[in-house]
C-alpha cells in the first residue's frame, strides 16, 4: 500500500526511537516500523523522520499484532513531501481527542493504581481497541524528574471510596524526544500511548505514557 503520512510523535526507546504517524487519507494512527529493523520495532536515533513532516510511504500491515498495539505498519519506502506549519491545528481538524480526566483515556479501561500512582492496562483485560490517542486533560500536568533524570508529568486525581472523596497525584512518564515543558495546561493537546507489554509480578501490563504535546 502507498499513503501520505503525517509524522506526529517520536518516542525514546532503549535502542532508537519509535515513530508515530497519522494516515492522511483516513486519519488513522499508525506506528511506523522500518522493514530492516522489525526485530527491534524502532528507528535508529538519527532517523530523518521528524515531527510535523509529511511523507509518501509504501508499507504493509504487520503480521505480528498484539492488542492493544494494533497500529504497527512496516515501511518499505518513503519520500519526503514537506512539513505542516501548525501541527496542533492540523491534528484538531483530523482527530477526536479524549476530554476529561484519566478515566476518559483508552475506553475507560485504565487501571489507576492509587498506591503506586501509575496507570496501566492489564493483560487480564479489559483491553482497549488502540494503544495511541490524543487527550485534552481537565487538569494541569506538572513536570518533575524522578532521580533527577527521568521526566514525569504529575496530575491530580480525585476519587471516591464509599462516601468519602480523596485526592492523589498520579505520575505519567514523558518519553517524547522533544524537551518537556514545565506545565501542560488544559488547552494543550497531549499524545498518550501505551508502552509494550511488560511483565509486572504475576501479570503483564502496558503502562500509560505521554509521547508528545502540541501547544
Amino acid at each position: 500500500m502507498s499513503e501520505r503520512v503525517l509524522i506526529v510523535a517520536k518516542t525514546q526507546m532503549k535502542s532508537g526511537v519509535c515513530v508515530g504517524g497519522l494516515l492522511v487519507s483516513s486519519n488513522r494512527n499508525v506506528r511506523l516500523i522500518p522493514e530492516d529493523r522489525q526485530d527491534r520495532r524502532n528507528h535508529p536515533a538519527d532517523t530523518q523522520l521528524d515531527v510535523g513532516q509529511v511523507w509518501d510511504m509504501d508499507y504493509y500491515k504487520s503480521t505480528h499484532i498484539d492488542p492493544p498495539h494494533i497500529e504497527d505498519i512496516i515501511v518499505t519506502d518513503s519520500h519526503y513531501k514537506g512539513k505542516v506549519t501548525s501541527l496542533k491545528s492540523t491534528l484538531i481538524q483530523r482527530i477526536t481527542p479524549w476530554n476529561g480526566g484519566l478515566q476518559a483515556l483508552f475506553d475507560n479501561n485504565l487501571t489507576i493504581n492509587i498506591n503506586s500512582g501509575k496507570c496501566y492496562i492489564s493483560r487480564m483485560g479489559p483491553i482497549p481497541n488502540c494503544s495511541t490517542g490524543y487527550w485534552l486533560p481537565n487538569r494541569q500536568l506538572t513536570l518533575y524528574y524522578q532521580n533527577n533524570t527521568k521526566p514525569y508529568y504529575c496530575i491530580n486525581y480525585i476519587y471516591k471510596v464509599n462516601d468519602n472523596t480523596y485526592e492523589k497525584d498520579i505520575s505519567i512518564p514523558f518519553v517524547g524526544c522533544s524537551d518537556p515543558i514545565r506545565y501542560i495546561s488544559c488547552n494543550v493537546l497531549v499524545r498518550v500511548s501505551l508502552a509494550r507489554w511488560w511483565p509486572s509480578g504475576s501479570e503483564e501490563r502496558c503502562y500509560l505514557q505521554i509521547s508528545g504535546f502540541y501547544e
